[in-house]
């Protein structure tokens, strides 16, 4: 085989045991393992606000009302229909129901560069506003969401480019992503991360002996994550590492590529 195709393949069978390197490495010390493999690589915020999402409908959804008005009359949300949340708060009738209150948007970019597109005209009054349940919604109801997320970011083990080498040592740090896909199944995120690095290095000590420590950086990546079943995940990420110069770390400011998953057990 050609020497291009064994550094190919070589690449693609660490990446794909990326996760379990710095597992492995800690058990032989008797320690415990630092990647946990029944949790997601990235995981979302718990109870990430739908405040400024929008719902673009891939089905005729009864049940809206128009908020603010005497005897309102439920209207029905047509196929294609775009809505965006503005409030999201307890039902007065009953605590236990959230509800969803926003108004109905239409035209091609609603939202300018990112999505929803293509959002239907409607055949009501598009300046009042209108309460949904928040369950029909976010589950009940077949629909695509966008919007921005935030959450955490792991990247286990690292592969620099230059000067073509693995590292285990692990970035973490919160992430701020954009919902591109998000539909009952599977979703898809963009994000942007800032946090943590670790590197080891080495110093010689006067006596012509060397030792080795630990320090510490500042990791920035970009990362499309992608979630099957809200148990499946999977992280695809290009970053750079920045130490100090003093620090004299060989992959400071070197473009590094990860891939990370996980699955949650229930």
């Amino acid at each position: 085989m050609p020497p291009n195709r064994n550094r190919a393949a070589l690449l693609a069978v660490a990446l794909a045991l990326a996760p379990a390197a710095p597992a492995l490495a800690q058990q032989k010390e008797g320690e415990p393992a630092a990647q946990d493999l029944t949790k997601p690589a990235a995981s979302e915020a718990a109870n990430v606000s739908a405040v400024g999402d929008y719902f673009k409908f891939n089905v005729d959804i009864q049940g809206f009302t128009p908020s603010g008005v005497d005897n309102p009359q439920p209207v029905t949300a047509p196929m294609g229909s775009c809505f965006r949340v503005s409030n999201d708060f307890p039902d007065a009738k009953d605590a236990r129901r959230q509800m969803l209150r926003g108004r109905f948007e239409s035209g091609n970019f609603p939202r300018g560069l990112l999505p929803p597109y293509g959002c239907e005209d409607l055949h009501f009054n598009t300046n009042l506003s209108y309460d949904v349940p928040k369950q029909l919604v976010m589950e009940d109801r077949d629909r695509n969401r966008y919007g921005w997320t935030y959450g955490l970011l792991v990247a286990p083990v690292k592969y620099y480019v230059k000067p073509r080498e693995f590292s285990a040592g692990a970035s973490v740090g919160p992430y701020l992503g954009y919902r591109l896909h998000d539909r009952q199944g599977s979703s898809d995120v963009v994000a942007l991360s800032v946090g943590a690095a670790t590197a080891t290095i080495t110093n010689n000590n006067a006596d012509g002996s060397s030792s080795s420590s630990n320090t510490t950086g500042l990791t920035i990546a970009a990362a499309y994550i992608a979630e099957i079943k809200g148990t499946f995940n999977i992280g695809l990420l290009a970053g750079t590492d920045l130490y100090s110069k003093s620090q004299n770390v060989a992959t400071s400011n070197k473009l590094w590529l990860g891939l990370s998953f996980g699955y949650m057990v229930q």
